[in-house]
This record gives structure tokens, C-alpha cells and sequence, in this order.
């Protein structure tokens, strides 16, 4: 299965390909008052209007300094930014190599994946939380 790597407060994670349409570079976010914590704001994207959403925040990690990329994500006709540090590569994992994680929490991350050469990334789900 095709996965995306990708960077955040300086750890890898692992997201599946197939619910992510788009990266795009970090744009002006406009705040919305009274929106839970993790929700970043608005964007415009090519004239559609989308919710960004802080994924450390979401996932009660420390907030970023250094967000370069939102992941636009897809679920039926709904999409949704993830803003996170930057894209590193997309890259083919073995459903058979997916390590489930005793202390990782188990509402966001479903397990842990040795991409070898010193990196070890975490496989976070968050289709059902942010749509």
C-alpha cells in the first residue's frame, strides 16, 4: 500500500496515500473564532474554501513552528487540510510490516513502520476525526 511520509516536530509519520488528493505549500489561514483548538482556520484553494487542521494539535503533540505543507484530504466530496512540516516522500509499505504500538494512543495512530536506514515512522488515521 502507498503511504506518505512526511515530518512533524521532527519525528516521521505515515499517512495512506489514498486519502490525501493534494499537497500544497502553507497559504494565509484565516482564523475562525470559537473553532476547537486544533482547527487552524480557513483557506482558499483555487476558489474552494477549506478547513485547516493543526494535525499535531489534533493528535496532542506540541505545535509546529515550521509548517510548509497542508495535506489536502478527501472523503467522499469532502475535503479537509492538514497542516504538518513538510512532504518527504510517498512510499510503498507492507500491510504485514505495520507494528502495532502498546503506547502510542490508539485513536491516531494505528502503528509503527520500520522504513529502515534510521527511520521509524508512526501510521496515523484521521479520516474519522476530522470529517
Amino acid at each position: 500500500m502507498q503511504m506518505i511520509l512526511f515530518k512533524m516536530n521532527q519525528q516521521h509519520y505515515l499517512i495512506a496515500a489514498g486519502t490525501v488528493e493534494e499537497v500544497v505549500d502553507t497559504v494565509q489561514i484565516t482564523k475562525v473564532p470559537l473553532a476547537p483548538l486544533w482547527v487552524k482556520g480557513l483557506i482558499n484553494l483555487r476558489g474552494t474554501v477549506l478547513t485547516v487542521i493543526s494535525l499535531a494539535q489534533l493528535v496532542g503533540l506540541p505545535e509546529s513552528k515550521t509548517n510548509r505543507n497542508i495535506m489536502i484530504m478527501k472523503k467522499d466530496d469532502e475535503r479537509r487540510g492538514l497542516l504538518i512540516d513538510e512532504v518527504i516522500e510517498v512510499v510503498d509499505v507492507d500491510p504485514d510490516d505495520i507494528q502495532l504500538s502498546e503506547d502510542q494512543a490508539a485513536l491516531y495512530f494505528t502503528g509503527v513502520v520500520d522504513l529502515g536506514e534510521q527511520t521509524i515512522a508512526d501510521v496515523i488515521d484521521v479520516n474519522d476525526k476530522i470529517f
